[in-house]
């Protein structure tokens, strides 16, 4: 349990701290997110980022594009999105749009590593070894080197 508080502490709310977007990066927040056949799937509603890397994590969105029996949150990883070129846009494949409403219910403030877990099981559609994943959590940004965190797509191209 103590490990959970631990990760807990380590990922917050863009919206409810003090700290701002990088210059060389974009602010997503707002933007409307589409898989690649051009289908809505909802909006960028906060970022959660990593307290000790500065870096964004995962981007909260709603569920909106999809028929659920109630309105659903959820935490994409940032290594799977791409921003579009020149539209204040959020891409996504359909393989991983389809996932979506699999994913656990984000609810504000309460990420742990079991979240993070699950949210890694629903998308990579495999059930890893847990003991492999705590083994990545003890290591310092082992369970964040997963391609799920790259964050390429996540800079946006320079206009030319």
């Amino acid at each position: 349990m103590e490990q959970e508080d631990v990760k807990y502490e380590r990922l917050q709310e863009l919206s409810n701290s003090d700290f701002e977007i990088a210059e060389d990066q974009p602010d997503i927040t707002g933007w409307e997110i589409f898989d690649s056949s051009g289908d809505y799937i909802g909006e960028v509603e906060d970022l959660i980022f990593d307290k000790e890397s500065f870096k964004v994590r995962y981007i909260v969105t709603d569920l909106d594009g999809y028929e659920l029996d109630e309105e659903k949150y959820v935490l994409i990883p940032i290594g799977l999105v791409t921003l579009h070129e020149t539209d204040d846009e959020v891409l996504l494949t359909e393989a991983i749009s389809d996932r979506l409403p699999l994913l656990p219910a984000y609810e504000k403030g309460k990420i742990t590593p079991a979240i993070e877990f699950e949210i890694r099981e629903v998308l990579t559609g495999t059930a890893e070894h847990v003991v492999d994943l705590m083994n990545e959590l003890q290591q310092e940004d082992g369970f964040y080197s997963h391609g799920h965190f790259n964050d390429e797509g996540y800079l946006r191209r320079p206009k030319l």
